[in-house]
């Protein structure tokens, strides 16, 4: 079947609009009353009659929906049942009222029409037939039938279901769904029964009211939880037919008492008026449990207006307090006919309420009242009260309490522990009381009359225990006045200070001996607090400073020392204080007759028992004889230097240890180093490890035997040339036994000269037959070996473009900097086209260069030691930008943060560099790792990718030169082949290893090694 979407669209959107009108104008009920909502569902009346004829959609091929029946209609029943849930059965009753009201006046009128439709004078302008009218009055008294069936069904289906369902959402949609179908049968039976399409409208009309229900029940159910105050979720219980009409004769008889009493109205105003203004909630209840009057102040406390419970059976509006006390005093009041009075905590609310009951043979009266503060309040006392005797047992102070009379009326366990009388004995007990010694009387008499007073006090007096002994106790007094100020009681707070006034004793005795001890030391001695102020000094601190004892304290200390040294001084004091650091330093006191005396000066921290800082205490020795020395000596090595300064050979003196002591400048010279990178180090640890534990042996052996050691070497000088010395090393001991090692060298270069010179005569014939052999046999490899030549005149070649090309690529360089004046984008574009294409020439040259020197033989390599981690780093730096132009990443993984390795650190970065760059070149996603790890004295390094790959067969033939393996990669992957290549010859020279694993598609893994 083919729908028209749209058009059931329309009539989605008719119903959404009529949902938010109608709830919107139910919310405004609480500011303009209930009457536009009346109205307006009046106007809804009116435009179905004329709807259901003149405004027919149809959603499918011969399949039509009228929006009067399935938009408006459904709407007021939403309405209907709306009002019922929200306002109780009372405003739903006087709902329908006035829509049956509208329904009957608007028959009324179409009526009229009739009649005088065709009548004399009468002008039908659109042509409307009769029975435009006659069928409209049919569907408006059939309507009003139905409505009013509805109206009970509705409400007697809403009750059955919420027995069963919790829901809000399902209840409304089952029971609208069920009313509405209902409708559609018989609005269908009564008007188009032995028509041949009634099957299609019956389907339509039960389908079409059914998704108008869903969208109603879904606006109504957000609108009832999130909106509507009145709304109380719960499972109520459901109603019976029966109920429905008893309620409604419960609230006839309510009207009629109403109107009873109108005559007595002044009289009713003033009961009405008293019972909604007290305090309490007040509700009368009949014999079958339905409430026959609920005062305004019973909404408050339940959340529901008093005149929607009106007739409705307390346990259904209230179903939760089944089962509660609640739920059994009713009960209890009613069969007993007593009065009752009950409190408890209703959870619903979270509320405490009292319920006074006053039973009747007529009913059931309730006072009802909200006392959940009262509540709080008398926990909160409670709570403070066991607070405060919890907090008064627990005191280790003791404490006693007095009432206005000087009668003990409480004491706490700490009392009765330190004066050792029980509670019982203290209690009642007035002034003179037996823990207070006679000498003490008037004293601590005077301290309670202060207290009485109003004044609170620190005192110390001697207590008495029940034993009779004596001790020092600390006593403290405050009143406890009402809120009006008048004095109710006192405490008498009281602590054993035995142990203090011990201490205190114990202090006394060890600080006049401290003075003691201080006074005699031959070392100065200072006290300063934690601010830095001086509270103490002995008497030598006195005679080094030549100050007073009076001119040290606070801050006067620090004038003591030497103006160019005070200002260091009182930094590195400060920088201690600040750290919690010793404070350690050397510096002169100036004496007020300008004598200079050194000084070491170290000072400590002072902390109490709590460990918190109160002061430093610190000691100051005389050390000018020290720097005297020290001065001295350093005169006597200004001196020795001058004397082995001079003398022409280089000479050294070595600790036990093979450091270095002392060098004259022959020896810096020699070994082109300057007196800081050679004093205090060893030599030995610039060389290789297998000569460095051979020069350390030697060394350990000159110092322990005493042996002479003489040993001749060469060396390459700063100028690069080969330097052959003479070194003599010999043991050198003083009178403290120390050992030292005294070496002198000696440059015998000219001699070793003379000697090659004479080995070169001794053998000048020899060496003329071997270079004329040497020359044939280099011809022959000439004629065998074009290769070789080719490679050499590349490498020349190489070397001629290359200079060029630098030229090209710098000047281009210097263009896009725009120093000879701004570019346009095409002309920027342009150079750097051609920037980039001289940097890959540059590059083709380079590698050609390499190759040649490769196949020539003349590939060399310099080796020096170098951290192998910064070189990889500084190699993945420098690449990095090309990987992230395509996407990918680079990750490293080291087994150790610092390999040390002896070999060419340039050609090693150059075999990084190629392989990464193949890395980022054939890979166009994933990421690339680099692995590191040691193993063996080799360095292994992997370099993985996620690329292209390399098939098996591919694999055998990947290392030779100007070989590529795909000629459709080459075609889109720039370069000459050599790169490999070089890689592979450059780590042979290295006397490493390389080798490649891969797959194709997959990716590749090259793995090189080095020696370490």
């Amino acid at each position: 079947m083919d729908l028209f979407y749209s058009n059931i669209l329309m009539l989605l959107f008719q119903c959404t609009t009529i949902a938010i009108l109608i709830l919107v104008l139910f919310r405004l009920r609480f500011i303009f009353g209930t009457g536009l909502l009346w109205i307006t569902l009046g106007v809804f009346q009116f435009l179905q009659v004329f709807m259901s004829g003149a405004l027919i959609i149809e959603v499918a091929p011969e399949i039509t929906i009228s929006s009067g029946s399935m938009v408006l209609f459904t709407g007021s029943l939403f309405a209907i049942i709306l009002v019922y849930i929200c306002d109780g059965i009372i405003e739903a009753k006087n709902l329908i009222y006035a829509i049956l009201g509208a329904n009957l006046v608007l028959t009324f009128l179409l009526l009229l029409c009739w009649l005088s439709f065709g009548g004399v004078g009468s002008n039908n302008v659109y042509n409307l037939p009769s029975h435009f009218y006659i069928q409209n009055i049919g569907f408006l008294l059939y309507g009003t039938l139905v409505l009013v069936v509805d109206f009970f069904i509705l409400i007697f289906i809403f009750e059955f279901i919420s027995k069963y369902i919790n829901s809000i959402y399902f209840r409304v949609l089952l029971t609208m769904t069920i009313v509405l179908c209902l409708d559609a049968i018989l609005f269908t039976l009564g008007f188009f029964a032995g028509d041949h399409n009634f099957q299609t409208i019956l389907i339509s009309g039960i389908v079409f009211k059914t998704l108008s229900v869903i969208v109603y029940s879904s606006l109504f159910t957000m609108y009832l939880t999130y909106i509507e105050p009145n709304f109380k979720k719960g499972n109520d219980s459901g109603l019976s037919i029966l109920k429905i009409f008893k309620s409604l004769t419960y609230l006839k008889r309510y009207e009629d008492v109403v109107v009873e009493l109108q005559s007595e109205r002044d009289h009713t105003f003033k009961l009405e008026h008293t019972i909604n203004n007290i305090s309490d909630g007040f509700v009368s209840l009949d014999t079958n449990w339905c409430y026959t009057y609920a005062n305004e102040k019973t909404g408050e406390i339940t959340g529901k207006k008093p005149g929607s419970l009106i007739g409705k059976h307390i346990w259904t509006e209230f179903p939760d307090t089944v089962n509660l006390p609640f739920y059994k005093a009713y009960h209890e009041a009613v069969e007993t006919q007593q009065n009752i009075t009950i409190q408890d905590f209703y959870e619903p609310t979270q509320r405490w309420v009292e319920h006074k009951l006053y039973p009747s043979p007529e009913g059931l009266a309730v006072y009802f009242s909200d006392i959940t503060e009262l509540k709080n309040a008398q926990d909160n006392v409670s709570k403070a009260k066991e607070f405060s005797e919890a907090l008064i047992a627990s005191l280790r102070s003791g404490l006693v309490v007095m009432n206005i009379d000087g009668e003990i009326i409480d004491a706490n366990p700490s009392f009765c522990k330190i004066t050792k009388f029980t509670k019982e004995e203290l209690l009642g007990r007035k002034a003179p009381f037996p823990f207070w010694p006679p000498e003490s009387y008037e004293a601590i008499q005077e301290c309670l009359k202060k207290t009485l007073q109003g004044e609170v006090g620190n005192f110390e007096f001697l207590f008495l225990r029940k034993d009779g002994e004596r001790f020092p106790a600390a006593l403290a007094t405050s009143s406890i006045r009402d809120s009006r100020g008048n004095l109710t009681a006192f405490f008498v707070t009281i602590d054993d200070i035995t142990d203090r006034k011990k201490a205190e004793e114990q202090l006394i005795l060890s600080e006049n001996l401290f003075r003691r001890l201080t006074s005699n030391a031959p070392v100065a001695i200072f006290q300063i607090d934690k601010k830095g102020a001086c509270n103490y000094v002995n008497e030598e601190w006195v005679k080094y400073a030549g100050r007073s004892f009076n001119e040290a304290m606070g801050f006067g200390w620090a004038n003591a020392i030497h103006s160019e040294d005070r200002e260091r001084v009182l930094q590195e004091w400060e920088e201690s204080m600040r750290t919690g650091e010793n404070f350690n330093s050397e510096f002169r006191f100036q004496h007020t007759n300008n004598q200079i005396t050194w000084l070491s000066a170290k000072a400590v921290g002072l902390h109490d028992s709590k460990n918190n800082l109160y002061g430093y205490i610190g000691m100051a020795l005389d050390i000018t004889e020290r720097k005297n020395a020290e001065k001295l000596l350093i005169e006597s090595k200004e001196y020795l230097d001058n004397i082995i300064n001079n003398i022409g050979d280089p000479v050294f003196v070595k600790d036990d240890k093979s450091r270095f002591l002392i060098a004259n400048n022959a020896f810096y010279k020699l070994f082109n180093r300057t007196k800081e990178e050679i004093i205090g180090n060893r030599f030995a640890d610039d060389v290789p490890k297998e000569k460095r534990e051979h020069y350390l042996k030697v060394d350990r052996k000159v110092i322990s035997k005493g042996i002479e050691y003489v040993n001749e070497d060469s060396m390459i000088n700063a100028k690069g040339e080969v330097q052959f010395i003479s070194s003599k090393k010999t043991r050198f001991i003083d009178e403290n036994g120390h050992k030292f090692l005294i070496g002198v060298i000696r440059d015998i270069t000219d001699l070793k000269k003379v000697e090659i010179e004479l080995e070169k005569h001794q053998k000048n014939l020899e060496e003329l037959i071997e270079i004329r052999t040497f020359e044939l046999e280099e011809e022959k490899k000439k004629a065998q070996s074009a290769d070789v030549m080719k490679s050499a005149f590349l490498a020349t070649m190489s070397h001629e473009l290359r200079t060029p090309m630098n030229s090209i690529i710098g000047f281009t360089g210097i263009l896009l900097k725009e120093f000879a004046g701004p570019l346009n984008e095409e002309q920027k574009k342009q150079l750097t086209m051609v920037k980039n294409s001289g940097q890959h020439l540059l590059n083709l040259i380079n590698d050609i260069l390499d190759i040649s020197k490769i196949e020539a033989g003349k590939l060399k390599v310099s080796k020096h030691t170098f951290n192998y981690i910064l070189t990889l780093e500084s190699t993945i730096a420098f690449i990095l930008p090309q990987a992230h132009k395509k996407g990918l990443q680079i990750s490293t993984e080291c087994s150790e943060t610092k390999i040390i390795v002896n070999s060419d650190e340039r050609r090693v970065e150059q075999v990084l560099l190629n392989l990464i760059s193949n890395a980022i070149k054939f890979s166009d996603q994933g990421s690339i790792k680099v692995n590191v790890k040691v193993e063996d004295k080799f360095i292994l390094t992997q370099v993985i990718d996620q690329g292209i790959g390399i098939s098996q067969e591919e694999q055998a033939k990947l290392f030779l030169p100007f070989i590529q393996l795909n000629h459709g990669l080459a075609r889109r992957h720039e370069g000459t082949g050599l790169g490999l290549s070089i890689c592979k010859n450059i780590i042979e020279k290295l006397g490493g290893t390389i080798e490649v694993k891969s797959k194709k598609g997959i990716g590749s893994n090259f793995t090189f090694k080095l020696p370490i």
